[in-house]
């Protein structure tokens, strides 16, 4: 991974209580918090309602299948899908086609109004589950530079005679 993330967000417990984690899920998120460069400990910060910066600084946040030791990652952009209009809409369903397609990634929107990249399919690899992080920044970022392109600085200038 390009750089150990940095736990963001962190909720009380006893605020914000969460079902109660199998063995195989603690020692899931454990090896995945090592995968991520962060230590054994923290892996159980890793599970909503917890974010944490990934390798490229976007904020990510793991779904923990219920029972299971597997997660649904996910990558959050920052922007606002009521931010976009004209031609970044356009954009936007064209980009959200080929990361579909090309990645096997949902591009919508997330409860918190943000464009959002998920998995569209559960990780029950701790090794896999940090490479799709990776993945979900780097093309996160590619998202975002694409969104957010003049295309006035990329359209020809009319020549003055």
């Amino acid at each position: 991974m390009n750089q150990g993330p940095i736990l963001a967000g962190r909720v009380d417990a006893a605020v914000t209580p969460q079902p109660e984690m199998t063995s195989a899920q603690i020692d899931f998120l454990s090896q995945l918090a090592t995968h991520l460069g962060m230590a054994p400990s923290d892996g159980e910060a890793l599970v909503p309602p917890r974010f944490f910066t990934g390798p490229a600084g976007l904020a990510c946040r793991l779904h923990l299948h219920q029972g299971e030791a597997a997660v649904l990652p996910q990558a959050l952009l920052p922007i606002s899908a009521a931010e976009l209009m004209g031609p970044q809409v356009e954009r936007l369903l064209l980009v959200q086609g080929a990361v579909l397609s090309e990645f096997g990634w949902h591009l919508g929107v997330s409860p918190e109004g943000l464009l959002q990249l998920s998995c569209m399919a559960w990780i029950d690899s701790p090794y896999d589950a940090a490479t799709a992080l990776d993945l979900a920044n780097g093309v996160g970022i590619a998202v975002m530079q694409s969104l957010l392109r003049d295309d006035s600085v990329d359209a020809p200038q009319a020549v003055q005679h």
